[in-house]
C-alpha cells in the first residue's frame, strides 16, 4: 500500500495552484504547499473514495484536490463560518465556486457542538488543521464512528495536536486497523479503521462483546483461580464468607470473585446476562471438576426468578454500568432478595469526583507547562459501559431509598479502609479512585468492618495452625521455582489474612544438614480471602530452591510481617520436608560450553608417508566414482557458457579471491636437525598435491569466469525486463483507472436508471395509495354516519323508555322538572313549596364532580346559583310527557365534529403507544371513544379505560373494549399501590379543577410501578390558533400551560419528564416566508431577518395544537 501511495505521488503532476483564491493572504506559501496537496491527491487516488466528508473547508483547496482525484465521489464540507474573522473573507463562496461541477455540498456548523456527523458512512473523512487538542480529539471521535479512512491534517501543527491524536490512537486501538504518519508540510496522519468501528458508537457495547473489557493482570496470570486485584481483595474481605452462608454475586462476569468466595465453603451463585462471560466462568471453574457450592446463571437479573434469600449480595462494577432508569429497580430487587440481617456490598470504580475535580486540575497544570492530556480520560471500555458513574453522595442517596443503615467510604489499593479510619479532606475525597459501600436493614458495626479491612496484630495465644502435605520429601534443581501443595487448617481463634498493616503470609526456610540456615526469608504466599477460625483451605506455596545443590530441610511456616514467625511461638515449623537439590541441567550445559576444544599437533607426530598414501587412495576412489568425460565435451560446456568476448584481465579479477593453490605458502620448521628433512618432505607432498589440484583449479577458474559472464548478461537482461515491466505496469494502471472510471459511469447510469425505476414505482404506489385512501375515507365517512345515526337512535330509544317509566307525580306532590325543547327550566315543586331549576351548559343533568370538568348551574328558588362540577360529563337526556327530546348536546357527535374522527385520533395516538410496550396493566383515564384502548389491544397490551360519559362507555363496550363508567379519583383509590405499569390521560386535564388535578396526579404516582410512564396530553395554550378554538368545547374549564403541567407532574413524584408538542397546524394555514433573492447582500440580510420574524410569529400564532407531558416514576 505504501509503495502504491509513493508511486501515485511520484507520477502525478497535480498542482493545486490552478484553483487558489486570488485574494488569499498566504499566497507566499503556495510553492511550499505544492507537494503537500500532491500527497493529498495521492491519498485520495489510492483510497478511491465514493463519499467524502471534510471538517474545516476554508477556501476548498483540499475539497477540489479530493474531487479531482475521485471525480465521481460525493462531498460534504462542514465549516464553522469563522474564516472571515481570520482574514479569509469569501472563502466559503470560493469553495462552492471551484467545486460547482462536482457533487459537493456545504454545511455551516461548528463540529464541536455536534454529537454525531451528518449522513451514514464515508470512505474518507478529512479533519483539516484544528488548532487545539480538544477539537482534534473530538473531531477524531466523530470521524471514527462514520469513516473508513481518516486523514488528519496538521498532525505536527503543534505539540497539543500531536499529543491529542496520539492519545486518540491509544484509546481506540481496538477499533483501528493501522495508522501511517506522513511528514508533509504540517504532518498528516492517515488512519484505517476496522469495520467493527462503524456501529460501535451507535449500538454501544453489546452484552456479548464482553471480550472488550479490560482483563486484569491477575486473571491473565492465574486464569481466575488466584487474584491480586484490590477490587476482589476488598470485597472478599468484607464478605468474610463461611460454609453456612448463601452469597449472590450480581454481574459476576467471568466468575473469579464467585470462585474465590466459594473456596470458603459458602454456597455462591453468580449471575450475569453475558453468555460469553458465563461460558468462560463455567469453563474455568466447573469444567474439570464440578463444585457443589458454586453455580453460574446466564440471565437478566431483573427478570430471573430466585427461590431463596441471601446472607450477602455483592455488586462490583455494576452500578456504574446500569442506566439511571434501571438502577432503582435493581437496588429494589436486591433489597427484596436480602435477608433481614444480610449485607449488600458494592464496589464502584471510578469515583466521579476524580474526573470532575482532580483530573481537571491536572489538565490545567499540563496545559500551563505546554503539555496536553485529553478532556475525557476514560478508556474506550469505560466510555461504552460506564453510563451512570457515582460520587459517594449519589451512591448513598440511591442506597438510602431501600436500606436504613449504610456505610460508604473511598479508598485506594494500598489502604482498603480509607476514609473509614482516616478523616479525609475534600481534596483527598476527590483524589480517591474507588468507592465502597455496605448496606443493611440493621445496625452496622463500623469497628468490625474496619477490622475486616485492616487487621491488627494477632494474639499469640489464639493462634493454632496446622499444615498438611502429601509429600514428606522432594527432589528439585538448584535455583528453580516450584509450587508445593498444602492444606492449611486454622484451629485457633484468630483470623488469618494477608492485609496491611500486619499481613499474615506463608513462607519457608532452607536448612543444611548441619542445621545452618541457607535461606531464611523465603518467598511470601498470600492468604486471601481470610482463613477464619475452624476453617481449612488447600493452598499452593511458592518456593525457590537454593543455588547450591545438596541435601536440605525445607521448613514451611507462618509469618506475621513485623511481628513474629509462628515457629518462635510453637518451637517447630508447620511442615518439615526433606529435600534433595541437584545441579540444574541448564547450568551444567553452560559450564560444559566453556571447555576449550582446540588441540595442537606436534611435528614429531606427522607421518609423511602415511599422509601421502591416504591422498593417493582418495584420488583413485574419486576417479573411479566419476563418469568419464572427454576433453571435447568439457570444452564444449565451457564454450556454451562463454557467449561473448571478455577482456584478458577479467579472469584474474574474477578469481582474485579463489586462490586455493596458495603459491605464497612458506614451508619451514623450527627443528634445527630434522628441519631440513621435514621441509623436503613437505615440499614433496606439496608438489604431489599440486600435480592433481592444478588442472582442477584451472577448469574451476575458467568456469567461474564464464559463469560471471552469464550472470552479468542476465543482470542486464533482468534490468531491461524490469524497465519494460514497470512501463507495462504503468500502462496497465492507467487502463485500470480508465476502466474504473467507465465502470463508475456505468454504475452511475445504472443507479440513476434504478432510481428512476424506483421513483416510477413509488409514484405509481403513491397514486394507488392516494386513490385507495380517498375511497376508504368516503366509505369510512358513510359507515361513520350510519354508525352515529344508529347509535343516536339507540340512545334516544333508551332515554324515551326511561322518561316514560319516570313520568308522573308521586303521592307527596313532587313533580319532575324537565327542560323543554326551547331550553327553559320547568319548575320542580315539592311538598315544601320550594322550586329549583337545573340548567347545564350542555343540557346535562348530573350535578357531580366529573372528569371533563363541565359546570352545571343549579338555581334554587331564591335565585342563588350553586356551581358544581359534573363527574360524568355525559348527556343524560330526559323526555317529557309528550315524548319530545330535551335540547341537549350529544358529546359523542360533538367530538366527532370538533375533535376529529376515530381514525384520525388512532393515528395521532400512535405517538404514545410505544411507551407502553410489554405492559400488562395500563389505565386509560377519560378513555372517550376508546381509540387508545383499541391501539393497545392491537399491540397486545392489557389496558382498561374509565370515563364518566355513559354514551362513551357503551360505545367502547360495543367495540369489545374493556371500559367502565367510573370516576378517576374513586378508581385510583381502589387500585393497589405500585400495581399499574402505565397511565394514559388524553384531553382530560383541561376539564378539571386544579384541586382535582393535583389529587389525581398524586394518586397516579402512588399507584404506578417504578420505572413506568404516565402520559398526559392536552390543548397547547402557547399557540394562539389552538387557544382561540379552546372554548368551542363548553365543558373546558381552563387551559393548562405546559410548564405548569410539567411542574405538577414533577411535584407529584415523577422524574425524567419530557414535553412533546403535537398536531402541527397545516403549512398552508401558516404565514408564508419571503422568497430568496439573488441581489445584493443587504437584501438577503433583510429577507433573512424578516423570515426569522415570520418563524417567530408562526410559532406564536400557529404552533402545535396539542402537547403531552411524559413522566417516569
Amino acid at each position: 500500500m505504501l509503495d502504491e501511495l509513493i508511486s501515485i505521488y511520484n507520477r502525478t503532476n497535480y498542482d493545486f495552484r490552478n484553483y487558489v483564491f486570488p485574494g488569499d493572504k498566504f499566497s507566499h506559501l503556495f510553492n511550499e504547499w505544492i507537494d503537500y496537496y500532491r500527497m493529498k491527491f495521492a491519498v485520495a487516488k489510492m483510497i478511491r473514495p465514493t463519499s467524502i466528508l471534510e471538517i474545516g473547508v476554508g477556501y476548498g483547496y483540499s475539497a477540489i484536490t479530493f474531487l479531482k482525484a475521485s471525480e465521481n465521489a460525493t462531498y460534504l464540507g462542514i465549516d464553522n463560518g469563522l474564516n472571515a474573522l481570520e482574514g479569509s473573507k469569501g472563502a466559503d463562496n470560493w469553495a462552492k465556486e471551484i467545486t460547482k461541477n462536482y457533487k459537493a455540498e456545504f454545511l455551516l456548523a461548528n463540529s464541536r457542538s455536534m454529537t454525531t456527523l451528518p449522513g451514514d458512512f464515508y470512505d474518507l473523512i478529512h479533519i483539516n488543521g484544528q488548532k487545539d487538542g480538544d477539537s482534534t480529539f473530538h473531531d477524531l471521535e466523530l470521524a471514527l464512528e462514520k469513516g473508513k479512512w481518516i486523514l488528519v491534517d496538521g498532525y505536527f501543527w503543534s505539540d497539543e495536536n500531536l499529543l491529542s491524536a496520539t492519545y486518540f490512537l491509544n484509546k481506540y486501538k481496538d477499533v483501528i486497523e493501522f495508522s501511517i504518519t506522513i511528514p508533509s508540510y504540517a504532518g498528516e496522519l492517515l488512519i484505517k479503521t476496522k469495520s467493527s468501528a462503524k456501529h460501535m458508537f451507535v449500538e454501544g457495547l453489546n452484552k456479548e462483546n464482553s471480550n472488550l473489557e479490560d482483563i486484569i493482570d491477575s486473571y491473565k496470570r492465574y486464569k481466575g483461580r488466584e487474584f491480586e486485584d484490590s477490587r476482589l481483595i476488598s470485597i472478599s474481605c468484607l464478605a468474610n464468607p463461611n460454609k453456612d452462608m448463601n452469597i449472590l454475586d450480581v454481574g459476576c462476569g467471568r466468575g473469579e470473585l464467585s470462585y474465590i468466595l466459594s473456596r470458603s465453603g459458602a454456597h455462591v451463585t453468580g449471575i450475569d446476562d453475558s453468555s460469553s462471560a458465563i461460558r468462560k466462568a463455567k469453563a474455568t471453574y466447573l469444567a474439570d471438576k464440578p463444585i457443589k457450592n458454586l453455580e453460574f446463571i446466564q440471565d437478566n437479573f431483573l427478570n430471573h426468578k430466585f427461590n431463596k434469600k441471601y446472607d450477602i449480595i455483592i455488586a462490583t462494577d455494576l452500578i456504574e454500568r446500569t442506566p439511571e432508569d434501571k438502577l432503582e429497580l435493581i437496588i429494589l430487587k436486591i433489597a427484596e432478595l436480602l435477608k433481614e440481617n444480610g449485607l449488600f456490598i458494592t464496589y464502584i470504580h471510578p469515583n466521579k469526583l476524580y474526573y470532575q475535580y482532580t483530573y481537571e486540575a491536572k489538565r490545567k497544570i499540563a496545559k500551563s507547562i505546554g503539555l496536553y492530556i485529553p478532556e475525557n480520560p476514560r478508556t474506550f471500555y469505560e466510555d461504552l459501559r460506564h453510563v451512570n458513574e457515582q460520587t459517594p453522595q449519589s451512591l448513598f442517596l440511591n442506597l438510602n431509598k431501600y436500606f436504613s443503615h449504610i456505610l460508604t467510604w473511598v479508598n485506594d489499593s494500598q489502604d482498603l479502609a480509607g476514609s473509614l479510619t482516616n478523616s479525609f479532606s475534600s481534596e483527598e475525597y476527590n483524589n480517591a479512585r474507588t468507592i465502597l459501600a455496605v448496606s443493611s436493614f440493621e445496625d452496622l458495626d463500623r469497628n468490625r468492618i474496619v477490622q475486616l479491612l485492616s487487621p491488627k496484630k494477632l494474639d499469640c495465644e489464639g493462634v493454632n495452625v496446622e499444615a498438611l502435605s502429601e509429600k514428606d520429601s522432594i527432589n528439585t534443581f538448584s535455583n528453580k521455582k516450584f509450587k508445593l501443595n498444602i492444606t492449611l487448617k486454622n484451629n485457633g481463634k484468630e483470623r488469618l489474612v494477608s492485609l496491611p498493616p500486619y499481613p499474615v503470609h506463608i513462607s519457608y526456610h532452607w536448612l543444611k544438614t548441619d542445621n545452618t540456615c541457607e535461606v531464611f526469608d523465603g518467598l511470601r504466599t498470600e492468604i486471601l480471602p481470610a482463613l477464619n477460625s475452624k476453617e481449612q483451605r488447600d493452598l499452593q506455596v511458592d518456593i525457590v530452591a537454593p543455588q547450591e545443590y545438596g541435601e536440605y530441610q525445607l521448613q514451611i511456616d507462618l509469618v506475621q510481617e513485623g511481628c513474629f514467625w509462628l515457629q518462635e511461638i510453637t518451637n517447630k515449623p508447620l511442615l518439615n520436608i526433606s529435600a534433595k537439590v541437584e545441579q540444574n541441567p541448564d547450568e551444567c550445559r553452560s559450564e560444559e560450553s566453556k571447555v576449550d576444544n582446540t588441540f595442537e599437533i606436534k611435528d614429531d607426530e606427522i607421518n609423511v608417508e602415511e599422509i601421502m598414501e591416504k591422498i593417493r587412495e582418495n584420488i583413485r576412489e574419486r576417479k573411479e566414482s566419476e563418469d568419464p568425460k572427454s576433453a571435447e565435451e568439457i570444452e564444449q560446456v565451457f564454450s556454451e557458457v562463454s557467449p561473448r568476448a571478455r577482456s584478458p584481465q577479467e579472469p584474474g579479477i574474477i578469481n582474485l579471491d579463489y586462490n586455493i593453490r596458495n603459491d605464497n605458502y612458506s614451508i619451514s620448521s623450527h627443528r634445527p636437525l630434522l628441519g631440513t628433512f621435514l621441509i623436503k618432505g613437505r615440499n614433496l607432498v606439496h608438489g604431489e598435491v599440486r600435480r592433481y589440484v592444478d588442472p582442477v583449479f584451472q577448469k574451476q577458474s575458467q568456469l567461474n569466469y564464464n559463469l560471471a559472464g552469464v550472470l552479468s548478461d542476465a543482470k542486464e537482461t533482468a534490468a531491461s525486463c524490469s524497465h519494460k515491466v514497470e512501463k507495462l505496469t504503468s500502462e496497465i494502471e492507467e487502463l485500470e483507472d480508465e476502466n474504473r472510471l467507465l465502470k463508475s459511469k456505468i454504475e452511475q447510469l445504472s443507479s440513476e436508471t434504478e432510481k428512476l425505476k424506483v421513483e416510477s414505482e413509488q409514484l405509481k404506489s403513491e397514486v394507488v395509495s392516494s386513490i385507495k385512501k380517498e375511497v376508504e375515507s368516503i366509505i369510512s365517512a358513510v359507515n361513520l354516519d350510519l354508525e352515529s345515526k344508529a347509535w343516536l337512535n339507540k340512545v334516544l330509544e333508551s332515554r324515551i323508555q326511561k322518561g316514560l317509566e319516570n313520568q308522573g307525580t308521586d303521592s307527596s306532590g313532587k313533580a319532575n322538572a324537565q327542560i323543554n325543547s326551547s331550553g327553559k327550566a320547568n319548575a320542580q315543586i315539592n311538598t315544601s313549596g320550594k322550586t329549583s331549576a337545573l340548567n347545564n351548559s350542555f343540557g346535562k343533568t348530573n350535578a357531580q364532580n366529573n372528569l371533563s370538568g363541565k359546570s352545571n348551574v343549579q338555581i334554587n328558588s331564591s335565585g342563588n346559583a350553586n356551581t358544581q362540577t359534573n363527574t360524568s360529563g355525559s348527556a343524560n337526556t330526559q323526555i317529557n310527557a309528550s315524548c319530545s327530546a330535551d335540547p341537549q348536546i350529544n358529546y359523542y357527535v360533538f367530538e366527532e365534529r370538533f375533535r376529529g374522527s376515530r381514525e384520525h385520533i388512532l393515528q395521532h395516538q400512535m405517538n404514545f403507544i410505544g411507551y407502553f410496550e410489554n405492559c400488562t396493566n395500563v389505565l386509560d383515564i377519560g378513555c372517550g371513544r376508546g381509540e387508545f384502548l383499541e391501539l393497545a389491544k392491537q399491540k397486545g397490551i392489557n389496558a382498561r379505560g374509565i370515563d364518566v360519559d355513559e354514551d362513551m362507555i357503551n360505545f367502547c363496550k360495543s367495540k369489545g373494549l374493556n371500559a367502565e363508567l367510573k370516576d378517576a379519583i374513586k378508581t385510583l383509590e381502589e387500585i393497589k399501590d405500585k400495581s399499574l405499569d402505565g397511565i394514559f390521560i388524553s384531553q382530560v386535564v383541561e376539564h378539571l379543577s386544579p384541586r382535582y388535578l393535583i389529587n389525581m396526579l398524586s394518586l397516579c404516582n402512588k399507584k404506578l410501578k417504578y420505572g413506568f410512564y404516565i402520559i398526559i396530553e392536552t390543548v397547547n395554550p402557547l399557540s394562539l390558533f389552538s387557544l382561540a378554538n379552546f372554548y368551542i368545547d363548553l365543558s373546558h374549564v381552563k387551559p393548562v400551560h405546559p410548564e405548569t403541567l410539567k411542574f405538577l407532574v414533577n411535584t407529584a413524584g415523577f422524574r425524567d419528564i419530557e414535553t412533546k408538542f403535537l398536531s402541527p397546524v397545516p403549512p398552508e394555514m401558516r404565514l408564508k416566508k419571503l422568497p430568496g433573492l439573488k441581489d445584493a447582500e443587504e437584501n438577503k440580510s433583510i429577507i433573512e431577518i424578516s423570515n426569522q420574524n415570520i418563524d417567530m410569529i408562526n410559532d406564536a400564532l400557529y404552533g402545535a395544537q396539542d402537547y403531552a407531558v411524559i413522566g417516569k416514576k
